[in-house]
């Protein structure tokens, strides 16, 4: 603020009103916005679902996508992914491990198999929480 010659001092001027009010009111929006948030968070756990795509052969090995999608609203970490395709003696066993999968999202990988795996039984074995 400025002062006049007599000691007082000036009113704000009106691009200074303008500035402020914007001010408060952008505050106010990311205030709100972030209690909006921390109140409807819930805190479902992870739940995961596997789906296979298409198999692909090369080179004598079978390829197999996956997509695992977590259902829930927590993150899960270290998502061991297993495939188990039942043959003659001894299953073959594929696995993969996804770092992080969040909440409410999807991820994708390839499980690798010797045999053809169509009939393969892929779900999730294990994981954490961050």
């Amino acid at each position: 603020m400025t002062k006049n010659k007599k000691g007082g001092s000036n009113p704000r001027t009106k691009a200074e009103r303008v500035s402020l009010a914007i001010s408060i009111a952008l505050l106010a929006g990311v205030i709100g916005i972030v209690l909006a948030l921390w109140f409807s968070s819930s805190n479902e756990p992870a739940r995961f679902h596997v789906s296979q795509g298409v198999v692909r052969n090369e080179t004598g090995l079978y390829y197999l996508p996956i997509t695992v999608t977590n259902a829930g609203s927590e993150t899960g970490a270290e998502v061991t992914v297993e495939g188990k395709l039942k043959k003659a003696g001894d299953p073959e066993i594929a696995s993969t491990t996804f770092d992080f999968v969040p909440g409410r999202s999807s991820v994708e990988g390839i499980l690798v198999f010797s045999q053809e795996p169509t009939a393969a039984e892929v779900y999730v074995t294990s994981y954490q929480q961050p």
